[in-house]
């Protein structure tokens, strides 16, 4: 089997399954517990706060663990507005996010705020001016992914703080998943970040929401005060470790990471683009990452392609994992103005640090030995 859905989820290390499995059998005590095991268990978790916060440059006092980026974006979006909702009602977010973030916004609508959607470019990049034309005096809220999980277009993450030093009052948030150890950011200009441990080789259920202030979020889930109040629940000791380890084993070999997905991107749309009818929605730029590649046969559906490849042992995806199954055009790229018959018949190809040049050069034969045989003749009858 070739697995090319990365920005589904990643296969965990083998490292950090055997972390989990450890730290879950010899340092199994709460960490909210005074007893010796409470105390080792929390010298654990603080370990690996304190690598997390290290290794993305930011003060340890800043780190949260969640159960995955879907909490930490809900958090991050309802806790800020609760704290600002005094001070304003209207909410800006991006037509290209994940789920996670535009359904928060919508809820967020339906209690009242005023929501606006900021438009992006043919390319899926945030339309700058547009956005300025939406800020207001009375917007508290703004949210824009770091990197697009459906084709990889590296949003202006620093070109808009700098429209927002003119609005203080409004909280930037950032969906970091698929941008974190992918593309450089400074935290320290934003103000909340969130990630998840399945995108990097760890396991899924624990996440990390990175906050500036604490003081500029209110909490939104009630209990012990785990997480300095922030996300009350035990803590899962074993899954944070878990985490610090992916993140730091991820980020010993981003060099040699970005240099193979560079090289494994520009096999396939040098090969691609060879054939009149194959489309590619994530062009070879500085401006996309490497990583995630949105490919199109108009006339064809996404799901017949990625099931002639599945047959053939090749795993890809049609859209987010998170809406794959919703059967509607996908919000992103039909933001992006692409037609019908595009965004129907896309699929995403995504790699990971353990992808290899054989699996991508053994994806394009089969991709286009299928076209060849099942897609071209129907592309080109019209059906």
């Amino acid at each position: 089997m070739i697995y090319l859905d990365n920005c589904a989820t990643t296969r965990p290390y083998k490292e950090v399954l055997d972390t989990f499995v450890e730290v879950n059998n010899s340092y199994f005590g709460n960490p909210a517990s005074i007893n010796k095991y409470g105390k080792t268990a929390n010298k654990l978790l603080s370990a690996a706060r304190t690598q997390v916060a290290s290794i993305l440059g930011v003060g340890v006092e800043s780190i949260f663990f969640t159960s995955c980026a879907t909490e930490s974006n809900n958090i991050a979006l309802l806790g800020s507005v609760e704290h600002k909702k005094d001070f304003g009602n209207r909410i800006i977010v991006s037509k290209i996010e994940h789920p996670s973030v535009l359904e928060s916004f919508r809820e967020l609508e339906r209690r009242g705020f005023i929501l606006d959607y900021v438009d992006v470019d043919e390319y899926g990049f945030i339309d700058l001016n547009h956005l300025k034309s939406l800020l207001t005096k009375e917007t508290i809220l703004l949210s824009v992914m770091h990197v697009n999980n459906i084709f990889g277009a590296i949003q202006p993450i620093e070109e808009i703080v700098e429209i927002l030093k003119d609005y203080p009052k409004v909280h930037f948030h950032v969906d970091g998943v698929q941008g974190v150890l992918k593309n450089p950011i400074n935290l320290s200009r934003v103000d909340s970040y969130s990630i998840s441990a399945h995108k990097f080789h760890g396991l899924k259920g624990i996440g990390i929401l990175y906050l500036k202030s604490r003081r500029t979020v209110h909490n939104i889930i009630f209990g012990g005060g785990q997480e300095n109040g922030l996300r009350s629940g035990t803590v899962n000791v074993a899954a944070a470790v878990s985490l610090a380890k992916a993140l730091r084993l991820s980020h010993e070999r981003i060099a040699s990471a970005k240099n193979n997905h560079k090289e494994f991107k520009k096999l396939i749309i040098d090969e691609f683009s060879k054939y009149e009818h194959i489309v590619i929605n994530s062009p070879f730029s500085d401006k996309f990452v490497d990583s995630i590649i949105n490919i199109s046969l108009p006339k064809i559906k996404g799901e017949a392609i990625v099931n002639a490849l599945n047959d053939r042992g090749i795993m890809v995806s049609t859209t987010s994992a998170c809406s794959s199954k919703t059967f509607h055009l996908n919000e992103a790229l039909y933001a992006r103005g692409l037609s019908k018959e595009n965004i129907e018949g896309s699929i995403r190809v995504s790699f990971s640090y353990e992808t290899t040049k054989e699996e991508v050069e053994k994806f394009i034969e089969v991709f286009i030995d299928e076209y060849n045989k099942k897609f071209k003749e129907v592309i080109e009858s019209g059906i």
